[in-house]
């Protein structure tokens, strides 16, 4: 659920913000341009792309490059494709081209520091995102993400004061609100972390709903917080049938057993399996932690670590309730 994940699928509000498809965010020719310069490639590759033709946009793109090696907008383009492939080395290769022509395209420093999270290098995420918000300080996306990186890393102090930025640039960022809830609960401000795990539930965030029924039941409010997550599996904005986080609500809610939620998170999504496993787990963990069997909590979050989604928050909050654990 992190930034630089949501980035590769079409997903809740402020995702499309995050990772609108570079060709989206301008008007796209009707049909693919008939020029052979470059500049008519990339109008032709932003065609494709917004058809979700990706591999005719990736070939308009690379005969861009091939016609004009020092045109930056190609190469921006061509590492957006990469992404969206979820190629993230590639895509990265690709906005180190389009930086070195273009030192101002924030756009190009955005998106490298979204794929360098992906890839667990949170402080070339940093680096780049903080290269952003010089560029241009209003660029609300970006404290989030930077925000996001900074947790990732355990600096929660400067997480808050980054994400705080981007709520008050862009108070519908319900990610933003999800991740300072994160930060609440790990410093034990419950209250605080619960106003902002509905915040985020409100702009149909399903995450959210899990960290409320998570608050709730540390609070030993079992029914207010079945009743919560109840009433929020009832959102179609944010549940869908059959959809990955429907089930994990249903898991907490204990219509699905462990074993039948990791066999869900193994199905129709390869490319993102050890990401659903680390949230089965974690969960899986929540659960029992919060059922009184902390043993095999200790369990399932050593196993949510063990899948390495070192990118993930379920990650961050499995080795966080790990470390709290008490010692034998």
């Amino acid at each position: 659920m992190a930034p630089w994940k949501y980035g590769l699928f079409v997903g809740f509000l402020e995702i499309s913000l995050l990772a609108t498809p570079a060709w989206s965010q301008q008007a796209a020719p009707a049909a693919p341009a008939s020029g052979t310069d470059a500049k008519s490639y990339v109008a032709s590759g932003m065609a494709e792309g917004a058809k979700g033709d990706l591999e005719g946009a990736a070939k308009a793109f690379d005969n861009a490059i091939r016609i004009d090696p020092k045109y930056a907008p190609a190469y921006y383009n061509r590492g957006f494709v990469s992404a969206l492939q979820n190629k993230p080395d590639d895509a990265i290769s690709y906005y180190d081209k389009a930086i070195e022509l273009d030192p101002g395209n924030k756009e190009a420093y955005f998106q490298r520091g979204r794929m360098k999270g992906k890839m667990a290098d949170f402080d070339g995420a940093i680096s780049d995102l903080t290269q952003v918000v010089k560029i241009d300080p209003k660029f609300a996306p970006a404290y989030y993400v930077l925000g996001n990186a900074y947790y990732m890393k355990g600096d929660l102090d400067n997480s808050i004061d980054q994400i705080n930025q981007s709520i008050i640039l862009a108070p519908h960022l319900s990610d933003a609100y999800f991740i300072r809830g994160l930060i609440f609960h790990a410093q034990g401000h419950r209250e605080d972390a619960t106003t902002d795990f509905q915040k985020s539930a409100s702009f149909n965030f399903p995450y959210a709903a899990f960290w409320i029924w998570i608050t709730e039941m540390e609070n030993k409010e079992r029914d207010l917080a079945r009743n919560a997550l109840l009433n929020e599996l009832n959102n179609p904005a944010a549940f869908k049938p059959n959809d990955w986080p429907t089930q994990i609500g249903n898991f907490l809610l204990e219509n699905v057993s462990q074993d039948e939620l990791l066999a869900k998170a193994k199905v129709g999504n390869p490319a993102g399996l050890n990401d659903r496993l680390c949230e089965a787990w974690f969960y899986s963990g929540m659960a029992k932690h919060l059922a009184g069997d902390d043993k095999g909590a200790q369990a399932c979050f050593a196993q949510a670590t063990a899948t390495g989604e070192k990118s993930s928050e379920e990650y961050v909050e499995a080795n966080r309730e790990t470390s709290q654990s008490p010692q034998p």
